[in-house]
């Protein structure tokens, strides 16, 4: 029996070594964690800013930068927190504006949105943060056209076109593509609707559709009724993609773009402030609370070293976030949706709460 208590005992500093280093490597990865969160007073001027800031390592493989929608779906809207919640996401923000006291839904989201490689959204003003594959970044006034064909054929008179995606009609004469994200039904009230399914051309309907979640419908109103509608035949094959606003094939990072959140202005371009009320004026913004007017204000930035920041500021004009995110280290940076839909999410927290659900938002995971 002694003999045992001693050869047991004996393994006690082995024991003990090995649970301290578990414990050790436990505090070690902590310790390198690629995000992390801070909260600071800044000076622009002579006002004081509070910013709450979010900071990812791009580079560390367990990153992920995607783009969320309120309950799945264009048009819905839902609180920052169950979005992330929901999804699983580690810190998040707010993406593009969107139509937040309309009566809705639906609620049409206002600028570009890219989710999972899918183009869910076409915006018309601003600067669009597109996401890579490879987590690459570029943030531009990237524009787009939809186009289309039928039965291989891209040429009159198989060549079609859509003004949107995923969007309300308002316009007299609009021709507007739906996919399965789209929220709740579409057509009806004097609109003729192309319903795709399976590759094919299922029916034509002037009666309010679902959008099938292995197609997509073209609904046509107005004089593109009279224009787009003899494109199609039940049984025919339509397809449509992606082109720049020249009809051009997409190059660059925009040719394989997996996410994109468009918002804006752009607030710092290669390391240099370079918002201005005229280049904002030339983004397509027109509103004061833009151009000149202090607010709760989101953005997002990119560091020289890979960082990505995601920022809150508690009351700002668009020229003193520029200097914020200089004063962080953005060589590259953008507006996102401000006032109340201003918010910033970050390990089971808000670190800035909205006054509102939202439309959609950039998620950061780490696996």
């Amino acid at each position: 029996m002694r003999k045992n208590r001693i050869k047991h005992n004996s393994l006690l500093p082995a024991l003990f070594l090995l649970v301290a280093l578990m414990l050790s490597c436990a505090v070690s990865s902590a310790a390198k964690m690629p995000i992390s969160s801070t909260a600071k007073v800044m000076t622009v001027g002579q006002k004081k800013i509070v910013v709450n800031i979010v900071e990812i390592m791009l580079s560390d493989s367990r990153v992920e930068v995607s783009v969320g929608l309120a309950k799945d779906h264009i048009g819905e809207v839902e609180e920052l927190s169950s979005m992330v919640v929901r999804l699983g996401a580690k810190a998040a923000i707010n993406g593009t504006f969107f139509d937040a006291y309309n009566d809705g839904p639906p609620y049409n989201p206002v600028g570009t949105v890219i989710s999972n490689g899918k183009f869910l959204h076409k915006g018309g003003t601003g600067t669009v943060l597109g996401i890579g594959p490879d987590k690459s970044m570029e943030m531009s006034a990237a524009r787009f056209k939809i186009i289309g064909g039928v039965d291989g054929s891209w040429k009159w008179p198989n060549n079609w076109y859509a003004h949107h995606v995923n969007r309300a009609s308002t316009a007299e004469n609009s021709a507007i593509l739906y996919t399965p994200e789209w929220s709740g039904t579409v057509g009806g009230n004097g609109i003729s609707s192309v319903v795709v399914s399976g590759g094919t051309v299922q029916r034509m309907s002037t009666s309010a559709v679902k959008v099938p979640e292995d197609g997509f419908v073209l609904c046509l109103r107005g004089s593109e009724k009279s224009s787009l509608l003899s494109r199609f035949t039940v049984g025919c094959r339509p397809e449509w993609k992606v082109v720049d606003s020249s009809g051009n094939e997409l190059k660059g990072l925009w040719k394989d773009v997996m996410d994109a959140i468009g918002a804006g202005p752009k607030l710092v371009e290669d390391g240099k402030v370079c918002f201005s009320t005229s280049m904002a004026m030339a983004e397509g913004f027109t509103e004061a609370k833009i151009l000149s007017q202090s607010m709760a204000r989101s953005a997002v930035g990119l560091t020289k070293d890979g960082r990505l920041l995601l920022i809150t500021a508690d009351s700002a004009k668009m020229s003193e976030l520029a200097v914020v995110m200089i004063s962080l280290g953005a060589i590259e940076a953008m507006n996102l949706d401000g006032g109340a839909s201003s918010g910033l999410w970050y390990d089971g927290a808000y670190l800035t709460k909205p006054g509102r659900a939202i439309s959609n938002a950039l998620l950061i995971y780490v696996r």
